[in-house]
């Protein structure tokens, strides 16, 4: 697999509602397809099988979680957040802003520890303060901003970067519709605003007329602050099965033929935790029976993610026997 293009699009600029420079990426990766943008901002692309008379669809939400300046003063700025965020992760660390005048970073104020500490609890994004020094007068409110690292391969098989939720689901879905030799019609959908309430996926169901569904998306792995019961999913374990989040509820005959194949690929897999976050197969799966597969992750929703190789490579192991011999 071409871990290249994972790292491109972990460090692309995408937070909801902002997805264009990640859409690039996606649109030169697939240039040799068929597709369409729809309406609300959605990419379809078409890959024709030997066989129309099944229709899959891939879907992949390709936005981050991210912040909107909302006012300034001096050298400060303050934020609210595009999506769910924990304030108390934020505290030092850099973001990149998008402006009219190009790219301004700036990092999340902090009191030195000679100084003594913040005295109040850090329980809202919009009770901190972004400084960007003498390139305030360069933001205007509703300009947009993300968390801003690269991407690094940190031992053989982890690798850590930012928003890979979800652009490992958008790095198995175009590594998908490059190599997948399918029988039967294949729409690969890269969907817009999950993160603030999968209103892409609302839009696409409009557009795509399926058989069956497949929603790529990360989930939280384990962490070392989490007794072994209130984990979701582990590293290393292979990928994850949805039984049921708070989107969506996968039907049982669905769920039993999908562990058969698993079993007959002798590809390993796991249960995610039920009713852990929701995805965008909330709306996909009220037209389109679904399932939904996740790498897991650590620390999602945080400024960096850990997550491993060899996850990634068995869930599209699983995913490219799935769909040349559907």
């Amino acid at each position: 697999m071409n871990f290249e293009l994972l790292k491109k699009l972990s460090e692309a600029f995408g937070p909801s509602g902002f997805e264009d420079e990640v859409k690039d990426i996606i649109k030169n990766e697939l240039r040799n397809f068929e597709y369409f943008e729809d309406r609300y901002g959605n990419l379809i692309f078409y890959k024709k099988g030997k066989y129309q008379d099944k229709k899959f669809l891939i879907e992949a939400h390709i936005d981050e979680i991210g912040f909107m300046v909302y006012s300034k003063f001096q050298s400060y700025l303050k934020l609210t957040p595009i999506g769910s965020i924990d304030p108390r992760t934020l505290i030092g660390h850099l973001v990149k802003i998008k402006t009219n005048y190009g790219f301004v970073y700036g990092v999340f104020s902090s009191v030195p520890p000679h100084l003594g500490s913040i005295n109040f609890e850090i329980d809202s994004v919009e009770k901190l303060y972004l400084d960007v020094g003498d390139n305030h007068n360069k933001i205007e409110i509703g300009d947009v901003g993300v968390i801003d690292y690269g991407f690094r391969e940190i031992s053989e098989n982890l690798i850590m970067g930012k928003a890979f939720d979800n652009r490992i689901g958008t790095f198995l879905a175009i590594e998908l519709a490059k190599n997948v030799k399918n029988y039967y019609d294949i729409y690969f959908a890269f969907c817009v605003e999950e993160e603030v309430g999968s209103r892409g996926a609302n839009a696409l169901i409009e557009n795509i007329n399926s058989d069956f569904a497949i929603i790529l998306e990360t989930t939280s792995a384990e962490s070392p602050y989490l007794s072994n019961n209130e984990q979701s999913t582990f590293l290393s374990k292979g990928p994850a099965i949805t039984i049921a989040d708070k989107g969506a509820i996968v039907k049982p005959k669905i769920l039993k033929e999908i562990l058969k194949l698993f079993e007959k690929y002798n590809i390993p897999y796991q249960f995610k935790r039920p009713f852990i976050g929701s995805t965008d197969a909330r709306y996909i799966n009220l037209k389109v029976p679904s399932i939904i597969i996740s790498v897991p992750c650590r620390y999602i929703h945080t400024p960096l993610q850990i997550a491993n190789k060899n996850d990634i490579k068995l869930t599209y192991q699983f995913l490219i026997n799935f769909l040349e011999n559907a």
